[in-house]
């Protein structure tokens, strides 16, 4: 039997190990269903004889209702206590008839059913000729029947005999409950043994069929357990026909093949490590090279950032040692650049071309690092974009250097023409000076010349400031710096603006929480510029008005540096007029004014490496920043005084 199965295909093995149990369960099945019919038989019974209880309750409930109705209309003599009677009349034969055919089976309990519908019939009958007579209005013959007690012999028979017809009904519905529990009990052994019997046979096959299986797969798992000292198992061949003997001879060849293979596994294994070694040393160079480059490098797959170097955060104001978002460096871009640029950026991706920009990246402290950026697309074979190549190169201190350069051209430009200007205008104005002023002497007080004469000379002299504020504006810077006190200085030029102050009865404050503000710049430079923009203030202030002015330390980047904001409660300037106050010969709501004053701020502030900005809303007063680094960098100072040389030997 075991060289039978061991040689047995294990489809057949499996087949054969379901049909005993198949055949045990329906020999299981049909003596089920011969104890279930059996107990639903039964149960219809038990139903019938529940059916004629209740058949036989009703009965005898219509015959009390007839008794009832019926010495109702006798006592009253009115109509509708008939109406119960009737209804019972109507309805007692037919449940009569209906429970003869009930026990139709049962030959005792028909034969007493039989002798009640006699004795029913009886008793209507008697009652109907008793009502006839009471609607005759011969009622004595009816109440003698009451009083007397005549209808009382067959209303007890009847009771009699319903009893007996109810104590055999009862009788017979307790052998059938007693039928019905033995029934239950033989379906549940028949149930429970069979399945016994065909559980015990289906493991037996499958236990026969298991070892069959599982003691041939258990040598070649023994057999196939490696060690140290033998890496490559020898497997049997067995002599079975079945598929695992099949599965070991293919193991056998398996094993001659692994065998001959792994010495190319274990060459190629160190030619793999090494490759690695050489490509970890190539990373690490390149990484190295990366993010130490000097200047933004980063990666991207479609508009997400996937790798940013140390230099781009830094660009972009972020802390290259902590970890990276993606979407930090684009929260970075200036407010005012940043859809512009996702937009260009998106537009290049959606059309896979190159791409370049310039925008300005806004760091936390208020820094602001304007960059170039190229973005290259990188393909795959296929020529589908894989991801974009991005660097970022800091333009900002060419842009600054730009702006110098502009400057600087508008100075020498300026230059020449106020040299020009100072050629062609001052002697003139001298003369035209010198000889009103003489004239002026020699006319008499009531002279009707006189007031022509003096207009003359004013406006020479008016003339003649123009003239030196170009010169002063066209003028190189050179800073000689010192310390000083910041706050000091503000207390001197609020002192020189007294009278204009006064005239308007304006006040102006300083706020300053812990004096002294030192600062190494240029003093008598530093004097014009807050006088310049001081004496704007008083000027826009209108009467009564106040204007403050603050003091606050305040860095930039790695400098440190002061910011002094003088604000008024003027009216303030148009945004249209914002942007160009710091043009030469730009002025706004001053109409015996140059428009040379904050022009001649900004090239002191830039020659101190510093910055003023405005602030202003209509009708909201105006806002005038002034920064300025605490200590001047010797190499500024060197490079500002090369450029005045350098203008000063240009003319």
């Amino acid at each position: 039997m075991s060289d039978l199965l061991s040689n047995l295909p294990i489809a057949r093995k499996l087949f054969l190990a379901s049909v005993i149990p198949a055949l045990t369960v329906l020999l299981l099945s049909i003596l089920t269903y011969r104890s279930v019919t059996t107990f639903s038989d039964d149960e219809g019974q038990l139903n019938d004889i529940y059916y004629s209880q209740r058949l036989a309750s009703e009965y005898l409930r219509l015959v009390v209702d007839l008794e009832t109705g019926f010495r109702g209309f006798v006592l009253t003599s009115q109509e509708h206590y008939l109406f119960p009677y009737r209804t019972a009349q109507d309805h007692v034969l037919n449940i009569g008839r209906t429970l003869e055919a009930q026990v139709s089976q049962q030959d005792d309990q028909r034969a007493l059913i039989t002798s009640v519908q006699q004795l029913v019939k009886q008793f209507i009958h008697e009652k109907e000729a008793l009502i006839d007579a009471v609607k005759a209005e011969h009622t004595e013959e009816a109440r003698e029947y009451i009083e007397e007690g005549k209808g009382r012999t067959l209303m007890l028979k009847i009771r009699q005999d319903m009893g007996r017809f109810e104590h055999l009904t009862q009788t017979a519905l307790n052998t059938k409950l007693a039928k019905i529990a033995q029934d239950r009990d033989a379906m549940l052994m028949t149930i429970l043994g069979g399945g016994l019997f065909a559980l015990i046979c289906m493991v037996a096959a499958l236990h026969l069929i298991a070892h069959s299986i599982t003691t041939p797969l258990a040598r070649l798992a023994s057999a196939v357990v490696t060690s140290d000292s033998n890496p490559i198992p020898q497997v049997p061949v067995m002599t079975r026909t079945d598929e695992i003997g099949h599965l070991s001879r293919v193991m056998r060849a398996m094993s001659a093949a692994i065998e001959s293979h792994i010495a190319m596994v274990q060459q190629s294994e160190a030619n793999l490590r090494q490759l690695n070694q050489d490509l970890a040393g190539s990373e690490a160079k390149y990484r190295s090279i990366v993010d130490h480059a000097p200047f933004g490098i980063f990666t991207t797959r479609g508009m997400t950032l996937v790798f940013s170097n140390r230099y781009n955060s830094l660009l972009a104001g972020l802390d290259p040692g902590e970890e990276k978002d993606p979407e930090a460096v684009r929260r970075a871009i200036h407010p005012e650049d940043r859809d512009r640029v996702i937009e260009e950026f998106a537009q290049a991706v959606a059309e896979g071309q190159p791409c370049e920009m310039v925008f300005r990246f806004l760091h936390a402290d208020g820094t602001v690092r304007k960059v170039l950026s190229r973005r290259i697309p990188i393909r795959d074979q296929s020529g589908e974009v894989v991801m974009y190549q991005g660097f970022n190169v800091d333009i900002t201190a060419l842009d600054f250097m730009q702006t110098r350069l502009r400057r600087a051209e508008r100075l020498a430009t300026l230059g020449q023409v106020a040299a020009g200007i100072a050629h062609e205008i001052r002697n003139p104005l001298v003369g035209i000076g010198s000889t009103t002023s003489l004239l002026l002497d020699d006319t008499a007080a009531d002279d009707a010349r006189r007031p022509d004469l003096e207009v003359i000379l004013q406006e020479t002299k008016r003339l003649d400031r123009i003239v030196n504020q170009i010169i002063d504006y066209a003028r190189p810077r050179e800073v000689v710096a010192f310390a000083f006190d910041m706050a000091q200085l503000v207390h001197e030029v609020t002192k020189v603006l007294d009278e204009p102050l006064a005239r308007k009865q304006a006040t102006i404050t300083l706020s300053a929480p812990s004096p002294p503000y030192m600062i190494q710049a240029d003093r008598d430079q530093f004097k014009q510029v807050l006088l310049n923009v001081m004496q704007n203030a008083v000027e826009a202030t209108p009467a009564g008005g106040s204007i403050t002015v603050t003091m606050t330390p305040l860095a930039r980047g790695l400098e440190p540096g002061l910011e002094v904001a003088v604000t008024d409660d003027g009216q303030g300037i148009s945004p249209s007029h914002l942007q160009h106050v710091f043009e030469p010969f730009f002025t706004s709501g001053k109409p015996r004014g140059t428009g040379l004053g904050l022009a001649i701020c900004r090239n002191i502030l830039d020659a101190h490496g510093g910055d003023i900005a405005l602030d202003s809303k209509p009708g909201c007063g105006t806002t005038v920043r002034i920064w300025a680094p605490l200590r001047q960098q010797p190499q500024r100072m060197q490079e500002e005084e090369t450029h005045a040389g350098h203008d000063l030997r240009n003319g």
